[in-house]
């Protein structure tokens, strides 16, 4: 954390980081190839305009994933509705939303197939 508090990131942003990080090494754990909106990443590419935290792939199987902390998931809901409508569009494509608490963990809060 020191290390990007000294490139300035507020501890927000680092708890962010961190959350996101976390889940892409977990879904490489489970097989995925994945693509993360973090540095030390490739970019996911954007989806209906929208560009997620993290988007796997492991055959057929599309993840995509989407972090925000707990208390910002009503403000985060009406940027997420295109991503909703994209899965529920492609059977092959599970969405799934984490929260970070206060206490830095981050946490599946709902899963969307």
């Amino acid at each position: 954390m020191a290390a990007l508090e000294a490139r300035g990131f507020e501890k927000p942003q680092i708890l962010m980081f961190r959350g996101i990080h976390q889940k892409a090494k977990d879904w490489e754990d489970e097989g995925f190839e994945v693509k993360a909106n973090i540095g030390g990443w490739d970019r996911p590419s954007l989806i209906e305009g929208i560009m997620p935290d993290l988007r796997g792939k492991r055959g057929d199987d599309i993840r995509i994933g989407c972090v925000a902390f707990e208390n910002e998931i009503e403000n985060s809901k009406e940027s997420w509705k295109k991503l909703i409508a994209y899965a529920e569009r492609n059977k092959n494509v599970s969405l799934r939303f984490y929260t970070i608490g206060n206490n830095g963990v981050c946490s599946l809060w709902k899963i969307l197939t």
